[in-house]
This record gives C-alpha cells, structure tokens and sequence, in this order.
C-alpha cells in the first residue's frame, strides 16, 4: 500500500533533482565556449558534501530513509559532474583549488563516517541529523545575499527569485514529509527554508514594481567587490542606462547567483532554472 509520506518524499526528490539539474544551461555554455570564465564552483564542492552527508543520514534508517538516499545520490552525481566540467575548463590555479576542496570534502566525509561508527553505539542519527541540518540551513540561507542588494537599490534584478521559489516547494514537500515519518532533522531546517523563502518573496513583491535606485559608478564597482566576494558570478553584458556607456561591466541578471542548490538540501537544490552556476546546491537535499 502507498502511504503518504512516500508519495510526498517522491515529489521531494522530483523538486530537488530539479534544483539539481537547474545549471545545465550554464555549463553548456562553458562546454561550448571551452572556458569556465569566472563561474565559481564553491557552491558544488560544498553540495556535494551535504548530499554525501544526508546519504549517510539515509543510510541510517533503513525504514524512511531510502528516499533520502535516492535524492542524494542523484545529487553527488550531478555534483560531481558539475565539478569535472569545472576541472576540465578552468585555469591552473581554479584545479587546484577546486582539487583541494573535493580532497577537504572527502576527509571530512571520512572522518565523520569513521567518527559516527567509532564513537557511537547509539545516537549515531542524532550525531549526523545534526550536520546535515546545519548544511542544509545554509543552503536555504544562500540567497539571502541578494536582500540588501535588492533593498539598497530597490531593483529586483539581481534577486534569484526562481532559485528562491524551487528552494521553498523543496523546503515545503520535505518538511511534509519530516512531519510525516517525524524526523526532526529534515524538519528543522526545510521549516527554516520555508520561513526565509516567505520572507524573500515579500521584498520580491514590495521592490518589484518599484523605481530602481540609480548607483553612481563608484557604487556600483563597491557593490560588484561585495558580490563577487560572496562567490557570486559577475558577467559582462551591454546596458544603457542614464550617463552609463553601453560597455561597461555590469551584473546579469541570468548569472548574478550561481547555484545551490544548494546545496540542494537535501532534497535540495540550488536553482532549477538558469540563474544560479553556484551556492543550496547547493548544501544536501533534505
């Protein structure tokens, strides 16, 4: 007989897996130019860890964590993917970089695997409930940088209002779900999803009919330091607006947040539409 949190835990796992697939389009663009430019692949190396640890949750409780572990899985292989386009079209110094994250990402693994079974003869759940947790709240959290953006120019244009919208349906189907097999772990942290998704779409609503804020130059070149230091995209793209000439650099809109997914949440995920090459992601999916 099909209950109910298995229906809910399969939509789950089709709302993050389109959190997953969200950045094809963006490396479909690296793969046909042969360059990675300046897409960051932070946020993949951290989502590849938090669906790593969200299958070890899984694997945990045989009886309600099999769709835990599916999603998940699905998310190391997108990740993981992501990570080798990444390797492959990057400069030197990005390998490296990149090859030593995934090499922290597997010693942590590690570690909290050989922790989890050494340490512990009961509460292993608990010990790795609470690590995926705290991932998965900073997945949802990710898109937070993009507030003061929109509220200090009163433009919702860099605003990853898809990412935001997918990241709360997955907040919404696991935290269902935590409440139907009553997980606290996977419940914790979907309700926070939820709460910061609903607090997001408000700004989206009260700025998206408003007059931009037009930035002086000077303004604008701080604002491109204070995103591209939160592992943000910055693209070059054409733009007439006010004194500006059409070839300066600017923020597009399409790449202004890379990709969660987040970190997935477990059950996570990033944006499953164009905008985000980074960030949820990603985090686990749950």
């Amino acid at each position: 007989m099909v209950t109910a949190d298995f229906v809910v835990g399969i939509l789950g796992n089709v709302i993050s897996i389109l959190s997953f697939t969200s950045p094809i389009p963006q490396f479909r663009h690296i793969v046909k130019g042969k360059s990675a430019e300046n897409y960051n692949g932070t946020p993949y190396v951290a989502t590849l860890l938090s669906c790593s640890l969200w299958i070890l949750y899984g694997l945990l409780d045989p009886d309600d964590g099999v769709l835990i572990v599916t999603v998940n899985a699905a998310g190391v292989s997108m990740q993981t993917l992501y990570l080798i386009i990444l390797f492959i079209y990057s400069s030197k110094e990005k390998r490296v970089k990149y090859f030593g994250f995934v090499i922290l990402d597997i010693l942590f693994l590690g570690m909290v695997l050989a922790f989890t079974l050494v340490a512990f003869k009961e509460g292993r759940r608990t010990f790795t409930g609470v690590l995926c947790a705290t991932f998965t709240t900073m997945m949802y959290a990710a898109p937070l940088a993009a507030l003061s953006t929109t509220i200090k120019t009163k433009s919702v244009e860099y605003m990853p209002i898809l990412l935001v919208f997918f990241l709360f349906l997955n907040g919404c189907a696991w935290f269902t779900f935590a409440l139907l097999v009553t997980d606290i772990f996977v419940m914790v942290p979907n309700a926070l999803g939820i709460l910061l998704g609903a607090i997001q779409f408000t700004v989206y609503l009260i700025y998206r009919n408003a007059t931009p804020t037009v930035m002086s130059e000077l303004e604008k070149g701080t604002l491109e330091k204070q995103i591209e230091s939160r592992g943000i995209d910055i693209q070059d793209i054409n733009v007439n607006a006010n004194s500006v000439s059409s070839k300066k650099r600017t923020l597009s809109r399409v790449d202004a947040f890379s990709i969660t997914r987040s970190p997935p949440l477990s059950p996570n995920k990033s944006d499953p539409i164009q905008q985000h090459g980074d960030d949820a992601e990603d985090s686990g999916v749950n």
